[in-house]
Parts: C-alpha cells; structure tokens; sequence
C-alpha cells in the first residue's frame, strides 16, 4: 500500500509516524507485564534494524480512564531508558481520538521541520473492552475527527480485538483492517499475536517504504469494516 506523502520536494527521508495504541483499563492489569515485556521487544527490534529505526517514527500511547503518550515519537533518539505502562481505570475511546489529533498534528509540523517526508501516519490499537464513554456513544464523534478525510493527516487505523472487545466497535474504530481473536484463544495469547502481527508489519513497511497492513493475524479473524451491529 502506498500512503500520500505530507511533506513535499527535497526532503532527506521518509518517515512513517506510527502509534501504538494500547488499552491499559484494569482488566488489562494481568497482562501489564505481558505488554512490558512486548514493549522492549519492540524497542530492540527497532533499535538493532537501522531501516526500521529510520523509517518507522514511534508513539506510545496507553489509553484507560485518559490517554498518556508514554513516549513520543520525537523522543526515541534520546531515550535512556524503556517506557513502560500500568494498568488500571475505565476505557474511554473519546478523549484517546482528541489527544491522538492533537499529537498529529504536532509530529507532523516537527517531522517536516527537521527534513523528512512525512507518510500518513498509522495506528495500531488494541483493546479488550467495551468503550465506557459518557454519555454512551459519545467516542464516535471524536473518532469522527480523528478520521475526517477533509484533515490531511488523518490515519490508517488498524485494530486488534480480544476478550471483550465487540466486532462492530473494532469495525468503527478501524480503517484500514480489524482483526478479532478467535473465541476459545487465550487473552494472553491473543495479546502475543497481536503484537507480533504488528511489529511485523513495521518492519515490512520499512522495507517496502509504504505501510504493509496485516492480511492474517495468527489466531484472529478479520472483521468486515462494513460490519453492521443488529
């Protein structure tokens, strides 16, 4: 897949911002270690392979009662040590999607102003709950302006669904591709899959310089994006 390009003419590389967005509500907290642990693999992964390092530009973001960007991905070039994440609190989609634009729209201004051509970004998200929004609903019109095709930098959005995570919320959230795991898989595996799907398909986008959205995920389904809640 070939992503329109932000930046124009005579730019030193191309860059893709990426944001993985991870679900850390209290019932994430039995895998909080799980998804350390995934975490500096990731890190390493990107650290040890020059063209990932170089293409992919990585964000953090854990998201529960509010969204926290554990880290920036402006920042990865001076980190010293690993971002880690604790899990606790609601699952509010709404106030993710508001900060997420907001961030964009930052990284994208500060990515072209130091040289590179800017891809449309990318985010990974993957939760396992249902969105506990106040009033009920209410997250979508926030996801409405995070995806505003009028707004140039709007993302490709792919989700990854387990335990309690409905199909038609995956569906909405996700524009690119949405993936649910299979009933019967473990949440622990589940989560393993998923991120070994996504940290895969940055280092394929890396090589092919465009964004590679995954075809299969171990153990997951693909969700229809047309998929209608009755």
């Amino acid at each position: 897949m070939t992503a329109p390009v932000l930046g124009g003419t005579g730019y030193q590389s191309k860059v893709l911002p990426t944001y993985l967005v991870l679900d850390t509500s209290s019932s994430m907290r039995p895998h909080e270690q799980q998804l350390n642990d995934a975490l500096m693999h990731i890190y390493d992964v990107i650290a040890m392979e020059p063209q990932v390092k170089e293409f992919i530009q990585l964000s953090v973001v854990s998201f529960n009662s509010q969204p926290h960007f554990v880290s920036k991905l402006t920042e990865f070039q001076a980190i010293t040590s690993l971002p880690t994440v604790s899990c606790g609190g609601m699952t509010n989609f709404g106030p993710l999607f508001s900060a997420l634009r907001d961030q964009i729209d930052a990284d994208i201004v500060a990515l072209t102003a130091r040289g590179s051509r800017v891809l449309r970004p990318v985010v990974f998200l993957l939760t396992d709950g249902i969105p506990t929004d106040k009033p009920a609903g209410s997250w979508q019109g926030q996801l409405d302006d995070l995806t505003d095709a009028a707004w140039k930098p709007h993302p490709h959005i792919i989700s990854y669904g387990f335990a309690n995570a409905p199909d038609w919320v995956l569906a909405r959230v996700a524009t690119a591709a949405a993936f649910a795991a299979e009933d019967g898989e473990g949440n622990s595996e589940a989560l393993a899959n998923a991120l070994k799907s996504l940290l895969k398909s940055m280092v394929a986008s890396a090589k092919a310089q465009s964004l590679q959205i995954p075809k299969e995920v171990e153990s997951y389904r693909e969700i229809p994006l047309d998929y209608v809640d009755l």
